[in-house]
Protein backbone atom coordinates (compact mmCIF):
# COMPACT_ATOMS: atom_id res chain seq x y z
CA UNK A 1 0.00 0.00 0.00
CA UNK A 2 1.20 3.39 -0.80
CA UNK A 3 1.47 6.61 1.31
CA UNK A 4 -1.58 7.82 -0.56
CA UNK A 5 -3.21 4.46 -0.47
CA UNK A 6 -2.99 4.23 3.20
CA UNK A 7 -3.95 7.75 3.81
CA UNK A 8 -7.26 7.28 2.06
CA UNK A 9 -8.13 4.61 3.85
CA UNK A 10 -7.49 6.52 7.07
CA UNK A 11 -9.50 9.27 5.34
CA UNK A 12 -12.96 6.92 4.66
CA UNK A 13 -12.47 5.13 8.19
CA UNK A 14 -12.48 8.78 9.96
CA UNK A 15 -15.48 10.23 7.91
CA UNK A 16 -17.27 7.48 9.06
CA UNK A 17 -15.96 7.11 12.41
CA UNK A 18 -13.18 9.66 13.91
CA UNK A 19 -13.67 13.35 15.52
CA UNK A 20 -11.82 16.12 15.23
CA UNK A 21 -11.92 18.87 18.14
CA UNK A 22 -10.59 20.72 21.13
CA UNK A 23 -9.55 20.18 24.06
CA UNK A 24 -9.13 22.91 26.71
CA UNK A 25 -10.86 24.99 24.73
CA UNK A 26 -7.56 25.91 22.45
CA UNK A 27 -5.85 22.06 21.57
CA UNK A 28 -6.51 19.85 18.66
CA UNK A 29 -7.68 16.61 19.52
CA UNK A 30 -7.79 13.27 17.40
CA UNK A 31 -10.26 10.55 18.14
CA UNK A 32 -11.21 7.50 16.25
CA UNK A 33 -13.10 5.26 18.73
CA UNK A 34 -14.33 1.45 17.78
CA UNK A 35 -14.76 -2.04 18.18
CA UNK A 36 -12.63 -3.35 15.85
CA UNK A 37 -9.17 -3.63 17.35
CA UNK A 38 -7.08 -4.50 13.85
CA UNK A 39 -8.46 -1.46 12.01
CA UNK A 40 -6.88 0.92 14.69
CA UNK A 41 -3.82 -0.76 14.53
CA UNK A 42 -3.46 -0.41 10.95
CA UNK A 43 -4.40 2.87 11.62
CA UNK A 44 -1.12 3.08 13.87
CA UNK A 45 0.82 1.82 11.44
CA UNK A 46 -0.16 4.97 9.46
CA UNK A 47 0.37 7.52 12.43
CA UNK A 48 2.79 5.72 14.50
CA UNK A 49 2.61 8.15 17.06
CA UNK A 50 -1.21 7.87 18.04
CA UNK A 51 -2.67 6.70 21.66
CA UNK A 52 -3.93 3.42 21.41
CA UNK A 53 -6.39 2.56 24.38
CA UNK A 54 -8.52 0.24 25.47
CA UNK A 55 -10.23 -2.35 25.80
CA UNK A 56 -12.82 -0.88 27.59
CA UNK A 57 -16.24 -2.48 28.64
CA UNK A 58 -19.90 -1.83 28.85
CA UNK A 59 -20.55 -2.46 32.75
CA UNK A 60 -24.35 -1.86 32.17
CA UNK A 61 -24.09 -3.83 28.66
CA UNK A 62 -21.46 -6.68 29.24
CA UNK A 63 -22.65 -8.44 26.52
CA UNK A 64 -21.81 -5.66 24.17
CA UNK A 65 -17.92 -5.83 22.38
CA UNK A 66 -15.18 -4.47 23.97
CA UNK A 67 -14.05 -0.66 22.52
CA UNK A 68 -10.60 0.73 21.43
CA UNK A 69 -9.63 3.98 20.74
CA UNK A 70 -6.59 5.88 18.68
CA UNK A 71 -5.73 9.36 19.85
CA UNK A 72 -3.42 12.14 19.43
CA UNK A 73 -3.17 15.28 20.98
CA UNK A 74 -1.88 18.87 20.18
CA UNK A 75 0.96 19.04 17.52
CA UNK A 76 0.38 15.24 16.88
CA UNK A 77 -3.31 15.86 16.36
CA UNK A 78 -2.52 18.24 13.81
CA UNK A 79 0.06 16.58 11.59
CA UNK A 80 -3.02 13.99 11.07
CA UNK A 81 -5.46 16.68 10.23
CA UNK A 82 -3.30 18.25 7.75
CA UNK A 83 -2.01 14.80 6.69
CA UNK A 84 -5.75 13.57 6.02
CA UNK A 85 -7.27 17.23 4.59
CA UNK A 86 -6.65 16.53 0.72
CA UNK A 87 -8.68 13.16 1.37
CA UNK A 88 -12.03 14.50 3.57
CA UNK A 89 -15.25 15.42 2.63
CA UNK A 90 -16.05 19.26 3.14
CA UNK A 91 -18.02 19.56 6.27
CA UNK A 92 -14.37 17.72 7.96
CA UNK A 93 -12.12 20.07 5.93
CA UNK A 94 -14.07 22.68 7.50
CA UNK A 95 -13.90 21.55 10.88
CA UNK A 96 -10.41 21.09 10.40
CA UNK A 97 -9.77 24.10 9.15
CA UNK A 98 -11.92 25.86 12.21
CA UNK A 99 -10.04 24.29 14.76
CA UNK A 100 -6.37 24.93 13.14
CA UNK A 101 -7.31 28.62 13.29
CA UNK A 102 -8.36 28.75 16.85
CA UNK A 103 -5.08 27.05 17.55
CA UNK A 104 -2.80 29.36 15.33
CA UNK A 105 -4.56 32.11 16.88
CA UNK A 106 -3.95 31.22 20.33
CA UNK A 107 -0.23 30.11 20.57
CA UNK A 108 0.73 30.32 23.91
CA UNK A 109 -2.77 28.74 25.46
Amino acid sequence: MTEKEALCWVAGIVEGEGCFTLHSKYHPYFLLDMCDLDVLERVKQVFPFVNLRGPYYNKKKPDHKARYRVDAFGPKAVQIMEALYPFLLKRRQQKIEELLHIWRTNPNV
